[in-house]
């Protein structure tokens, strides 16, 4: 698979998050977890993201955070349950590539993660932060070969005279 990936602008936003140190074996327990009870918080306000902090393989734990935008305006909870922050998430500048339900599984995830930061470094994008995954779609009625969801990279802006 050869990337081509896209730039965009992401706006600062509100988010509410829970962050976790897992497993590779409990990532996709924990993202499910998470989305439910965020969602069960606050009304969504953009999709999902999920953080990967300092990395996550087989026989590597890592620290996940899963983020639920959430509309700044909206009443703030009083009482967050335990685990669960609200915070904002800097305006920034993110590489992208668009990956299908079966590029998400492990370990063809991995070889998406290489190839895009293999052409940010062939254009002299530098990375500005933790690689996170953009989560758009209904799962509920995702073929394996449907686009699934985005795989980020925030980076230094690299045209940042433009609006």
């Amino acid at each position: 698979m050869t990337v081509e990936p896209r730039l965009r602008r992401v706006e600062a936003q509100t988010v509410l998050a829970v962050r976790r140190r897992i497993s590779i074996d409990e990532l996709d327990d924990h993202i499910e977890t998470s989305m439910r009870l965020l969602e069960s918080l606050a009304p969504v306000a953009a999709p999902h993201f999920v953080v990967y902090w300092d990395g996550l393989a087989a026989g590597k734990d890592g620290t996940v955070e899963v983020c639920q935008p959430v509309d700044e305006r909206a009443p703030r909870h009083q009482h967050l349950p335990a685990g669960v922050v609200r915070r904002i998430e800097e305006a920034h500048c993110e590489a992208y590539v668009v990956v299908t339900r079966a590029e998400l599984a492990y370990p063809e995830i991995d070889d998406v993660y290489d190839e895009l930061d293999a052409a940010c470094r062939a254009r002299s994008w530098e990375r500005r932060g933790a690689p996170r995954e953009l989560y758009w779609a209904n799962w509920d009625f995702l073929a394996m070969d449907d686009p699934a969801c985005d795989v980020c990279f925030p980076i230094a802006d690299p045209e940042p005279h433009l609006p």
